[in-house]
């Protein structure tokens, strides 16, 4: 059984439109650590069923023991209203130990150019390593790119215009895609275009930058080309998708049920996975107690290793290209496509 950490919820509050502010208090004797970036499964209970749903941390790793989420209604995220709806102030919750590789490392000695794309909800890691970078790396500069709706749906907006003035290396743009007669700012949907111009208002040709993204698909989509348009490498860009969707089938595999083998802890278990449902949803159901975070492809808890069959995955960018080639996959998102498919669960917790 994964360790589980749990907290006090010691403040709720509206942070925008539709959004839950949460904070969050460490009360245990260990020493909590996390990576700015990194995130936290919520455990909870919904008509009996455990529930997990994965938050990123918005707060620095200096801010503890106060940790700090934001909560964002969805029209069809049942698990992040009922949380929304239950989340009381005193009350105790559980989750699992910070996790996630989108993260940053500072350093003090460094003279660093740090672009910060995000939209939506996917502020929240970029709103933990903004605050990081800038209190550890007094000599680097960090330009934020923010996109929303509207002015009352800027997650953040006070910290971050406080941040812009306490700090001078720190800039910051919003674009909003609908917002009120009033606003001056830039218009619109964070385009290629949009974001091509930017960024070069911000550092010239021959400096280099680190870019981290998060947001939604359609977002990410407009800045990898707009990056890939700059002749920004690979290995300067850091991602982190928000919403995800699954790849076009296989027009040479049939969508049937399928028989997975599964190895966990050195048993087999037999399962059907059912079409459209992927092998850890199945193997969940039955009760299996496989490794599992935020189901959504983006921690990579559910690594584990293919050792026969045919898989359709949806973008498994978590997992390094070493990784992959050694024939690791991410279960949350892993769809058997034939029925000699044997996943093997590696021991880590």
């Amino acid at each position: 059984m994964q360790n589980l950490i749990e907290f006090e919820i010691y403040e709720v509050k509206d942070e925008a439109k539709d959004t839950l502010g949460v904070t969050l208090k460490y009360t245990g004797e260990k020493q909590l650590e996390f990576e700015p970036g990194q995130f936290l499964t919520v455990l909870f209970d919904l008509d009996g069923e455990e529930i997990r749903r994965g938050y990123s941390i918005a707060s620095s790793p200096y801010e503890l023991p106060f940790v700090q989420l934001a909560i964002k209604r969805q029209s069809d995220g049942f698990a992040s209203n009922h949380l929304m709806d239950q989340f009381t102030e005193g009350k105790r919750i559980k989750t699992l130990p910070p996790l996630g590789n989108f993260t940053v490392e500072t350093n003090a000695n460094h003279h660093k150019n740090y672009i910060m794309i995000g939209a939506g909800s996917g502020i929240t890691p970029l709103a933990s390593m903004i605050k990081t970078i800038l209190r550890d790396e007094p000599n680097s500069k960090v330009f934020l790119i923010y996109g929303n709706r509207d002015e009352e749906s800027i997650i953040y907006n006070k910290m971050f215009n406080d941040l812009f003035e306490e700090y001078p290396n720190f800039k910051i743009v919003h674009s909003l895609s609908n917002p009120s007669e009033n606003w001056t700012g830039l218009k619109g949907r964070i385009s290629k275009e949009k974001t091509v111009e930017l960024v070069k208002s911000f550092i010239n040709e021959t400096e280099k930058g680190e870019y981290f993204v998060c947001g939604p698909e359609g977002m990410m989509e407009n800045v990898f080309e707009a990056l890939k348009e700059l002749n920004v490498s690979k290995n300067q860009i850091h991602r982190e998708v928000y919403t995800t969707k699954v790849v076009e089938d296989d027009e040479s595999s049939e969508e049937i049920s399928r028989e997975v083998t599964i190895i966990l802890e050195g048993k087999k278990h037999k399962i059907t996975v059912n079409p459209d449902e992927s092998i850890l949803e199945r193997a969940l159901a039955e009760g299996l107690e496989v490794p599992n975070s935020c189901q959504y492809g983006s921690c990579g808890t559910c690594k584990a290793k293919l050792l026969s069959g045919k898989l359709k995955l949806v973008d498994q960018s978590v997992l390094t290209e070493e990784e992959v080639n050694q024939g690791y996959c991410l279960t949350c998102v892993g769809y058997p496509l034939s029925d000699n498919v044997v996943i093997l669960y590696e021991d880590r917790f």
